[in-house]
């Protein structure tokens, strides 16, 4: 860590020299406390998002105080895109760290979603990437539900750092946030946004909790360009990410069917029995069902309208197009085989399709670069699973 100042927003090092770069201030500002820079001010009172990423070399060079000072980790991911929020390079920084995976946005799943089981499947996502979980615990940082059991864990470690990592737009600072309101008389010391790539480097806070000093730190939240959420504007979002529980939205599909995600994803039903399916994903995004000969001429009338997302000047980010197959019973050329359980397809930053794993052949087309994948239904199987459970999990 240096001395330097920084805005205790992002934690970018002030400076009063070039508007244009991050950390700027009013020279006349520089020596007062809790110092925001000009683009968290302009964030927090306006809603005007300037955006900057923070490249892999720089994130690395900064996190890398976690391997040199172990602490207590507090792994924020998102419950709605887990594939997307996991680090890859993790590992190398908080070996010598104990690692608690807190799932933050919690309340925007189904009510029915079993928290003990959910919780096993994601200790075994984090050990896949060659983290070792000390535990997994469910929280809503937004509702601030859950966060009480967290800020008591964090307010003993006052012999050892505590580090707040995560991908971008996990709920990071937002976390923080709540846990600095409980723990101290302190509002809000840390820019929130729902654009991802609001904190830029690694900000430190102090507070005098009930059993003495803790440090707390803020990292930056890493960007990958395969999660939907960082090809898209602002406006976009506001159909994309979820703002409330998310409502399951039953769909049948027979043979010869399309299904538009917006203009994100389609669905087109190419065999089998007539299939039903659940989407979950945010409750604002426009979904649309018509006939697979219709599809072509429908998107190209009302991409822009009733399918609305992406608008014009997102488009070009989602032209590069492929395809999956998806079959029940399995066969060779799927890309995604379904059992009798069926699965959950998962659209990471969208959410995910719940398949009941009738016989059916489905093709999904979505964005190149967009890394769908599959598991087993977290609202169904996971969650009659939860009935005997094999781990723990706190659940808000």
């Amino acid at each position: 860590m240096t001395d330097t100042r920084v805005c205790v927003g992002c934690g970018a090092p002030l400076q009063s020299t070039d508007e244009r770069m991050p950390g700027y201030v009013p020279e006349s500002h520089l020596e007062r406390d809790d110092v925001l820079c000009r683009r968290c001010f302009r964030i927090r009172h306006y809603g005007d998002f300037t955006p900057i990423s923070v490249d892999e070399e720089t994130y690395q060079r900064q996190i890398s105080a976690i391997f040199d000072r172990p602490g207590l980790v507090l792994y924020v991911v998102d419950v709605f895109d887990l594939a997307g929020s996991l680090i890859p390079s993790a590992r190398r920084f908080v070996a010598s760290s104990d690692v608690i995976v807190v799932v933050n946005k919690v309340d925007l799943l189904p009510a029915d979603v079993g928290y003990e089981a959910l919780a096993d499947w994601i200790r075994g996502e984090v050990r896949a990437t060659g983290v070792e979980p000390l535990d997994v615990v469910f929280i809503s940082a937004e509702k601030r539900r859950g966060v009480d059991r967290l800020v008591d864990r964090v307010a003993r470690e006052t012999k050892r750092p505590v580090y707040v990592m995560g991908m971008a737009n996990v709920g990071k600072s937002t976390l923080l946030n709540a846990m600095v309101e409980r723990l101290s008389e302190r509002k809000q010391p840390f820019t929130v946004s729902r654009r991802p790539g609001t904190t830029l480097a690694m900000s430190r806070l102090e507070i005098e909790g009930p059993y003495g000093r803790v440090e707390l730190f803020d990292t930056p939240g890493l960007m990958y360009t395969s999660r939907v959420i960082e090809r898209l504007c602002g406006d976009c979002l506001k159909w994309v990410v979820p703002r409330s529980r998310v409502r399951p939205r039953v769909y049948q599909l027979n043979p010869g069917q399309a299904l538009f995600l917006g203009g994100l994803v389609r669905l087109e039903t190419l065999g089998g029995e007539r299939q039903g399916i659940v989407l979950y994903v945010s409750n604002e995004l426009p979904v649309h069902r018509t006939k697979r000969e219709r599809a072509d001429s429908f998107f190209a009338d009302h991409r822009y309208d009733i399918l609305k997302v992406p608008c014009e000047a997102c488009a070009d980010a989602f032209a590069d197009r492929r395809s999956w197959l998806v079959a029940a019973p399995p066969r060779r050329d799927a890309d995604f085989s379904l059992g009798k359980r069926g699965g959950d397809i998962v659209l990471p930053g969208l959410g995910w399709i719940a398949w009941a794993g009738r016989r059916t052949l489905v093709r999904i087309e979505a964005p190149a670069w967009l890394s769908l994948s599959m598991r087993p239904r977290l609202v169904g199987v996971l969650a009659h699973r939860a009935h005997n459970p094999q781990g723990g999990g706190d659940a808000p």
